[in-house]
């Protein structure tokens, strides 16, 4: 499982001339594909609303958390990540900051592109590089220079007394979002199933995500509420509500979120939450962010990849 995830912005004639030459042969189609330009003109059809100031590409760590790393096309969507199969993108200049939820974890590391995926594989995926240093603990970079770093801190290292408090603050604050509850999970109790708090200024800020499940043998489910709150620093009282969303359904297939990283983006320093969508086969990754009016909002995501 897991949970809507720059300046690229996938051009109409591309996409145009991708599709003409898929009607004329698979040879064709390669060779318009090979390569991938740094930075796209935008335009209404490719747009996702990734924030521009963040830089123009980002990358994720790969599954051993070390130096393999997939090269994420913020402009891509649903219906052109297919199209993107096999491309080379210039970044070959790009140097990235690497980030995790204890803040920057390296900065300036290259990167080296990898051999384009077979793009007849029945699935889609981001292109593949490889960071020319290892670093570890890291879970998304962004192209030098564009984000800050905030850090974060997980109910799990806090002293037992602040942990259950944040607990049962998240809980209550679970219990009294306005949502129309599923009925089977009506009255069942809320579990944290992971919470991390950051300081912006004069607020603290806490997102967690909470569950309740029903474990029936034959149908076990589940219910995931994604909720931000906040409250002004040195207060003890609740969170007031900042954001929240919901899913349920079947366990093995309801979608979770994951709260990758933290960061503040270019010179506003926007605050943005990097979470990864976990689906049962695949997944997205999407940026929560917090506007000068102090609303936040889920403002991008990206393409869905399975492979």
């Amino acid at each position: 499982m897991i949970l809507r995830t720059a300046g690229l912005s996938l051009p109409v004639l591309l996409v145009i001339s991708i599709a003409a030459c898929r009607d004329r042969g698979r040879d064709a189609a390669d060779s318009a594909r090979a390569s991938l330009p740094a930075v796209y003109p935008a335009n209404p059809l490719g747009n996702t609303n990734w924030d521009v100031d963040a830089g123009p590409v980002m990358i994720i760590s790969g599954a051993n958390n070390g130096d393999s790393v997939a090269v994420v096309l913020p402009e891509a969507t649903d219906s052109t990540i297919e199209s993107l199969q096999g491309i080379s993108p210039q970044i070959s200049g790009v140097t990235f900051d690497l980030f995790g939820r204890g803040g920057r974890i390296a900065s300036s590391v290259g990167v080296s592109l990898l051999p384009p995926v077979d793009v007849r594989q029945e699935c889609d995926s981001w292109p593949l590089a490889r960071l020319r240093s290892a670093h570890s603990n890291w879970r998304v970079g962004f192209a030098s220079g564009h984000v800050r770093p905030i850090v974060l801190d997980s109910i799990e290292s806090m002293l037992s007394a602040d942990s259950a408090g944040l607990a049962a603050s998240l809980a209550q604050m679970a219990a009294t979002l306005p949502v129309v509850s599923d009925p089977t999970f009506r009255g069942l109790p809320f579990r944290v199933r992971s919470a991390y708090t950051f300081r912006l200024d004069s607020i603290d800020v806490v997102i967690a995500d909470v569950v309740r499940s029903v474990n029936e043998e034959a149908n076990p489910r589940v219910e995931h509420l994604l909720i931000l709150g906040e409250r002004p620093v040195g207060t003890k009282g609740k969170y007031s509500l900042g954001y929240y969303s919901r899913t349920a359904g079947a366990e093995e297939s309801t979608q979770a979120t994951e709260v990758l990283t933290a960061v503040q983006i270019g010179a506003a320093r926007r605050p943005a939450i990097v979470i990864n969508i976990e689906y049962d086969d695949g997944g997205k990754l999407g940026l929560i962010e917090r506007a000068n009016s102090g609303e936040w909002s889920a403002t991008w995501k990206s393409a869905y990849t399975d492979c």
